[in-house]
């Protein structure tokens, strides 16, 4: 029997959760919940059920999956669905490649999208993203909260620290460490350790 799966977010992250969801046999996804579109609105054939209040009305616990790219608006609504009974499910497409599936960790509520690799020896921490036809190497450890956008490739013995943003194309080489909410722009290449809340951009990577 299918287990009933609430999407938080019905923008374009949303909507792709959704496709991967159906892709899934255990899940079945019945509806969204976003504060910023009006209740009843179809999106891809599934309605909006309203904003969070909603969940005062569940009177068992509810599995939600929150498909927001922003690791800082993530952090909030964990803050702020935690007040009702939810739990958080880790989510993987069918074709992601885990070389040594008994020594990855994936924490709750984290989403691991279709095309990704993941090797061996890697810690992901709780609502951690993970988008499309990203790499990951060796000994690698991703923090809560953190979001890598796609086709991001990541080294081996390389620490990322809780809330990070990695955008698109970026590569990060082997052993350099990310720094808590620190945002690595599309495309850079990081050869060294990035600080906590900073910025950076370009070939080579450098704060901006």
């Amino acid at each position: 029997m299918k287990k009933e799966l609430i999407i938080y977010g019905a923008g374009g992250l949303g909507r792709e959760i959704l496709t991967m969801i159906r892709a899934l046999p255990e899940w079945q996804p019945i509806g969204f919940i976003d504060d910023k579109v009006p209740p009843g609105t179809s999106v891809k054939g599934l309605k909006v059920l309203g904003g969070v209040s909603v969940m005062q009305a569940m009177t068992s616990t509810v599995n939600v999956v929150l498909a927001v790219g922003s690791p800082l608006v993530k952090q909030r609504l964990e803050e702020q669905l935690l007040k009702y009974s939810v739990y958080f499910p880790t989510l993987i497409h069918p074709s992601v490649i885990m070389q040594d599936s008994a020594s990855i960790t994936i924490g709750a509520g984290s989403i691991v999208t279709a095309g990704c690799i993941l090797t061996t020896d890697i810690y992901i921490g709780k609502h951690v993203l993970i988008n499309l036809n990203t790499t990951i190497g060796h000994d690698c450890s991703v923090e809560d909260y953190s979001s890598i956008m796609c086709g991001v490739n990541i080294a081996g013995e390389v620490t990322i620290a809780r809330s990070a943003f990695i955008g698109s194309g970026a590569n990060i080489l082997n052993q350099a460490s990310l720094g808590e909410s620190c945002t690595v722009g599309m495309g850079a290449v990081v050869l060294k350790d990035v600080l906590q809340r900073t910025t950076v951009a370009g070939v080579p990577a450098k704060e901006i």
